[in-house]
């Protein structure tokens, strides 16, 4: 009996090692490029346990401000402003590798830091919308709500 205990639990590690394995494959493969505008099909990720704007400040919309957000998807044309100057509003906001919470957080930047982003490239993924800095990185400038949200930078020119 020890030895088919024995071989059960290596057999179970090495099914678990063939598991962390397969996922450190996905985990490193690339992701394709955003499509301005339009939410891509990616598969459902897990919701991270904290928002990515921390702490208080938080501009709440009620639905008007919701829709107004959302519209942002839709509207192109050559008078949209492309790069918005904003404030963030939050005490922490996670900066990312690319537009959405399975990509690795860069850094950070807190209340009263500039931005620029790029709302001609803005993606709507994992509860958020996304825009891109002009350094290249990714935030979450806006988290979707149930007909509500809120913004967690403030702008002046968009």
């Amino acid at each position: 009996m020890q030895v088919g205990i024995k071989v059960g639990v290596g057999a179970a590690a090495a099914v678990l090692a063939g598991s962390a394995l397969g996922l450190g494959a996905v985990a490193g493969a690339s992701e394709p490029p955003p499509n301005p505008g339009q939410e891509e099909s990616v598969p459902a990720q897990p919701q991270p346990t904290q928002e990515e704007g921390q702490g208080p400040g938080a501009i709440v919309v009620g639905p008007e401000g919701a829709a107004k957000a959302l519209g942002r998807l839709q509207l192109r044309n050559p008078q949209r402003a492309q790069w918005c100057h904003g404030t963030v509003v939050v005490s922490k906001l996670n900066v990312r590798t690319g537009p959405g919470t399975n990509y690795p957080v860069k850094y950070t930047i807190g209340r009263g830091q500039h931005v620029n982003t790029d709302w001609s490239r803005i993606i709507r993924r994992h509860g958020y919308l996304w825009v891109p800095l002009s350094n290249n990185y990714w935030l979450a400038d806006y988290k979707l709500g149930d007909g509500n949200g809120k913004w967690y930078i403030k702008y002046t020119n968009c």
